[in-house]
């Protein structure tokens, strides 16, 4: 079996170029579902869905960053 970028779970800090899965705003949230499958949100996208997400789905892991919103973010933490 061959390991590939896919298939191995990015936990790396979320960069402003990561954007929500729903609406297109910066992310700070990934979780990560089997099979190393991943969501981004927003704030105010996983606030809304958080509930379901970790009671309906308890296997998931979750990289919530949502401390950092109003933080100014560092030019070179978040260069492409």
């Amino acid at each position: 079996m061959t390991i590939t970028a896919e298939m191995i779970p990015q936990t790396d800090p979320l960069r402003i170029s990561d954007r929500c899965d729903q609406c297109g705003a910066q992310a700070f949230v990934r979780v990560i579902f089997r099979r190393n499958r991943d969501l981004l949100f927003c704030g105010h996208h996983y606030g809304r869905h958080e509930r379901v997400l970790t009671t309906e789905y308890p296997y998931v892991a979750v990289y919530d960053e949502r401390r950092r919103i109003n933080q100014k973010p560092s030019l070179s933490a978040n260069a492409d």
